[in-house]
């Protein structure tokens, strides 16, 4: 394989796995319709970043790791289970707020760290972004991909990532659209609290039925 043709192909992979639905989606969805465009963004660079660690296990070492420490998979699993878990919890007792339904940026308590953290978390214990990151590297990167080739596509990735989740902020948090949504935007929060509560007990039974 070409160096072009392996970069399209892990490209291509990524996108695909990035744009569908999961718990890194609903998160900066709940972030940036609660709070508004700039927490969502925070979150979004937080979930870019947490690639990162994916991409440098996978392709500097995730499989020998995995078969030193079988236990890595359960701990992300859960982990990330409890996490969710507890952000769904937070989101599905939204109430609707005052003055016409509408919230300000600023009702979000904590600091731009605090939802950055929240992205990174979000990504860095999902046990499926790590299997998929492991599953792809393995499938067309080998010993004989350069360095340089496999730094690229890291970096590629990460800022892919922060990206596509930034311009769903930017989207989602444009004054008009958020000002729409949010005649509702209590119904909104609880129903994304939903889905990461759906998404956690999703993680742990899957976990325990494996």
């Amino acid at each position: 394989m070409t160096t072009l043709a392996l970069f399209m192909t892990v490209a291509l992979a990524h996108f695909l796995v990035v744009i569908s639905p999961g718990p890194d989606l609903a998160m900066v969805t709940r972030q940036t319709l609660a709070y508004g465009r700039s927490t969502g963004i925070w979150t979004s660079l937080g979930i870019g970043s947490g690639i990162c660690f994916h991409v440098a296990w996978a392709m500097f070492g995730m499989s020998w790791m995995l078969k030193q420490f079988p236990m890595l998979l359960d701990i992300l699993r859960y982990g990330g289970a409890l996490f969710l878990l507890y952000m769904g919890s937070q989101a599905i007792r939204a109430r609707p707020s005052a003055a016409n339904g509408t919230k300000q940026e600023s009702a979000e308590p904590g600091s731009n760290a605090h939802h950055f953290g929240i992205g990174l978390l979000t990504n860095l214990l999902n046990p499926k972004a790590l299997l998929f990151f492991t599953a792809l590297c393995s499938a067309v990167i080998t010993s004989a991909t350069p360095v340089w080739l496999r730094l690229a596509l890291g970096l590629w990735m990460v800022l892919s990532t922060a990206a596509w989740f930034s311009m769903v902020s930017i989207t989602l948090g444009h004054p008009g659209v958020r000002q729409r949504l949010m005649a509702s935007g209590h119904l909104i929060d609880r129903a994304m609290g939903a889905i990461l509560l759906a998404l956690g007990t999703g993680m742990i039974l899957g976990g325990l039925l494996h």
